[in-house]
């Protein structure tokens, strides 16, 4: 059961993250609104491939999505950020907003939903907790934040402390630099 659940969401997880976004169409001779101006700018976006230990899901893998949307410079800007993460106590999904103060790399606050298995940390298993996170992101990542028992075996409703800290290597940056160049 937990290896097709474990299965199940890291699929899901690369579903969600390399959905391509449509390309809006633009009919010759109308004025471009500001959005679709800024739909042909050449925008930063990579995956971000970690290992992290914390609550609840223990060590786990974790895979990120970051999507640059407004970059006032190169080394400065904002970003919609995707993570999902599976390990030993259960996974997780999350959906942020990344201040990145030197390139993609600074703090970020995400809401996220975990499901625990059996032997979670620090929480009820085989329960589903909605919460808050906030964290810094370099090479690697610290999180700490807060959830909130929406589904359980028992009737009781536990608020717990979540958290992580681990390693984030950004897979494709170092091309986005390269080509930016």
């Amino acid at each position: 059961m937990q290896t097709t659940t474990l299965t199940s969401a890291c699929a899901l997880a690369v579903f969600v993250v390399c959905l391509p976004a449509p390309a809006l169409a633009q009919e010759p001779g109308q004025a471009k609104t500001a959005a679709a101006q800024n739909h042909g700018d050449p925008t930063t976006r990579f995956l971000e491939l970690g290992v992290h230990y914390g609550a609840p899901e223990r060590l786990s893998g974790s895979l990120t999505g970051v999507f640059f949307y407004r970059q006032p410079t190169p080394r400065r800007g904002q970003a919609l950020v995707l993570r999902a993460a599976a390990g030993q106590g259960g996974f997780s999904a999350g959906i942020g907003h990344r201040w990145g103060l030197y390139g993609p790399f600074g703090p970020e606050a995400s809401m996220t939903v975990s499901r625990t298995f059996s032997s979670p940390r620090g929480s009820t298993g085989h329960s589903t907790y909605v919460g808050l996170e906030v964290g810094y992101v370099s090479l690697g990542r610290f999180s700490i934040g807060v959830a909130r028992q929406v589904d359980g075996p028992s009737d009781r409703r536990d608020t717990i402390l979540t958290g992580s800290i681990g390693v984030q290597i950004p897979r494709g940056l170092w091309r986005e630099i390269w080509n930016g160049l």
